[in-house]
This record gives structure tokens, C-alpha cells and sequence, in this order.
């Protein structure tokens, strides 16, 4: 992934960032979906989804914990 790309969605809000997995999860099941019937094009899509995912969703668990810090400060 580019740099520009994490930047971009580390800068999305919560929301944005719970859809964006829901359509990387979705575009996961389709890819190893059409795995089983014929192979890949490039396998390794697959794990770059997978990584995406996970940055995602740790961003994601931040942007969760500073609001949860900041109302217990408040």
C-alpha cells in the first residue's frame, strides 16, 4: 500500500473506516470464492487485503481509544 493511501485513510473518521472493512471483507469472501473454482490471478491479493484489513482495523482501535481517553479526562 502507498504512503499516500494510509495517509488517507488514517485521516477518515470512524465511520468511513468501519465501511471501508465491511467492503475489504466483502472483496475477500468474492476472491477466495472464485480461489476455489479457478485459479488466481495473483494470489498474493489476498494477503495484501488481509494487511489492509488490519490497519485499518488498528487505526480504527485508536481513534476508539483516544475518544474513550479523552471522555474519562472530560
Amino acid at each position: 500500500m502507498k504512503r499516500k493511501d494510509k495517509e488517507n485513510l488514517k485521516s477518515m473518521s470512524s465511520e468511513e473506516l468501519k465501511s471501508h472493512i465491511r467492503d475489504l471483507e466483502k472483496k475477500l469472501f468474492r476472491i477466495k470464492f472464485k480461489k476455489v473454482a479457478t485459479p488466481l490471478e495473483n494470489p498474493l491479493e489476498i494477503r495484501s487485503i488481509r494487511r489492509e484489513m488490519s490497519m485499518v482495523r488498528t487505526w480504527l482501535r485508536e481513534k476508539e481509544s483516544d475518544k474513550a481517553k479523552s471522555e474519562v479526562i472530560q
